[in-house]
C-alpha cells in the first residue's frame, strides 16, 4: 500500500496546502499533528534532517520510507510523476 505521511501544524499554510493537494490528488494520507508537541518536531527534524514543516514521507508496504521534503517537493514529485 502507497500512501503519504504529513508530519504538520494544524494552522500552518504550508501544511494545509499540503493537506489540500493529498486530498484532490486523491492519495491516502495520514495527517500528524505535533502542535502540542516541540520534542516530536525535533525528533523528526533529527530523524529527517529537515527543518521545516511540513514534512512528507512517503510509504510504500514493505519498503523503506522515502523523505520527499516539504509542500514544494511534493508538487516536483507529483509532477515527475504524472499524479
Amino acid at each position: 500500500m502507497k500512501y503519504f505521511k504529513v508530519i504538520c501544524w494544524t494552522e500552518c499554510p504550508f501544511c494545509i496546502k499540503t493537506k489540500n493537494l493529498l486530498i484532490n490528488r486523491g492519495f491516502e494520507f495520514e495527517y500528524c499533528s505535533i502542535d502540542h508537541s516541540r520534542s516530536l518536531l525535533e525528533h523528526y527534524k533529527t530523524i529527517y534532517g529537515h527543518k521545516t514543516v511540513p514534512m512528507v514521507v512517503l510509504k510504500e508496504g514493505g519498503l523503506d520510507d522515502k523523505f520527499v521534503g516539504g509542500y514544494t517537493e511534493l508538487v516536483e514529485l507529483l509532477t515527475r510523476e504524472g499524479s
